[in-house]
């Protein structure tokens, strides 16, 4: 395999672990830190604002400076971003290293993503993007393992191990020796212009629905399941959260495979217009056990297609444009995943019920599918 390529499923590993380092060492950061669960959700949640904040300054950054000085930079940032925190045990610093290290995701992430697009196998890019994805879900749960078995030697490992796999990064990096590469005369979009393309948005909406709701159903699983079994808790029924989140790393890495037999283009509509039935399923069935297949299911297919869409997003623009346009899909993406966390709370304070939130979510899944299906017909000439 091109080490490019290994290099950029490495950086998916790393973004995992970046990602997922603190929900492992609550039981140690809590009291060190003095904070309460509201207190420590900002600890958690910074990276997450920042990582979307620079989607699009970042893919122009790419697009302007290389994918290999954009490589490098992410790696400094998530290196300092994560080794900040160790100095002292202080919330604040804390969370200016999650800030940091969100600075650093959002470029790496960009930056990969192209690295794949421009030196994978003709017509491969997708299956190897959604591998790239899959190895972020592996990297989670490569800190949920290790984390705890090292935090042991004391609560700076929890910064530590993400720190140090970023430092290591650095020389497998220099020696690929990524020079910027050229395109001939070809100049890259404008902001605007990516803004004005239809594909674009369709591409991200169908992200933010895919994207948005598997990391409601990794946060919500666990109290949508009390709701049919008011006899437990939520706490006892966490291992559903846990559950599709193994679901969704598992789908990312076979939608690589899926699109090795299928075009992308109807992996992605596909997609959509089968979590239009699984979300009117979850709005309309609370029998338990169906509940939960539903969600994993869910999960599965809101996985798969990630392949698929940047597979698209990879043809619909010219190769200086890439990172750039992936910036945009990805901002529309983030946005979805906070706008339907804020959903499903107000849907559940509201009605005292989350069904309603898979209720809306089938909505907008028709309603995307249908404008999708047409801005994408085209592509399934391709």
């Amino acid at each position: 395999m091109n080490p490019k390529i290994v290099f950029a499923l490495f950086m998916g590993l790393l973004l995992g672990v970046v990602f997922l380092n603190i929900p492992p060492s609550l039981d140690i950061l809590m009291p060190l830190y003095g904070a309460s669960y509201i207190q420590i959700s900002v600890l958690i949640s910074a990276i997450l604002w920042s990582h979307a904040l620079i989607q699009v300054p970042a893919g122009m950054l790419v697009d302007r400076f290389g994918i290999g000085r954009s490589l490098m930079i992410s790696l400094i940032f998530m290196a300092v971003g994560n080794l900040i925190p160790t100095a002292v045990p202080d919330m604040k610093i804390a969370i200016m290293g999650r800030v940091i290290s969100g600075m650093g995701t959002g470029l790496s992430f960009l930056a990969a993503l192209k690295l794949v697009a421009l030196y994978a196998p003709q017509g491969r890019a997708g299956a190897y993007q959604a591998f790239f994805g899959g190895f972020f879900s592996i990297g989670s749960i490569l800190a949920y393992l290790l984390i705890p078995e090292v935090i042991v030697w004391g609560w700076q490992w929890t910064y530590l191990v993400p720190g140090i796999f970023s430092i290591l990064l650095i020389p497998f990096l220099l020696c690929l020796r990524l020079e910027p590469k050229t395109f001939g005369d070809i100049t890259p979009l404008s902001i605007t212009r990516i803004v004005r393309m239809p594909k674009g948005w369709v591409i991200g909406i169908y992200h933010a629905l895919s994207y948005g709701s598997m990391i409601n159903l990794g946060n919500w699983v666990p109290t949508l399941l009390t709701e049919t079994r008011p006899e437990s808790t939520v706490v006892q029924l966490a291992w559903g959260g846990v559950l599709v989140m193994l679901i969704s790393g598992l789908g990312r890495l076979s939608g690589g495979f899926t699109l090795l037999r299928f075009p992308p283009v109807s992996v992605a509509n596909g997609s959509i217009i089968i979590l239009f039935f699984l979300f009117t399923g979850l709005f309309l069935v609370p029998i338990p056990g169906l509940v939960l297949t539903l969600a994993l299911l869910s999960a599965w297919f809101a996985s798969i297609n990630f392949g698929a869409f940047f597979h698209l997003a990879s043809k619909a623009t010219s190769p200086d444009s890439l990172a750039t346009f992936f910036g945009f899909i990805n901002l529309l993406a983030n946005l979805g995943a906070v706008l339907f966390t804020m959903m499903f709370g107000w849907v559940k304070d509201t009605t005292g019920s989350l069904s309603w939130g898979f209720g809306i979510l089938a909505i907008l899944s028709l309603i995307a599918f249908f404008f999708g299906r047409r801005v994408l017909k085209e592509e399934s000439r391709e």
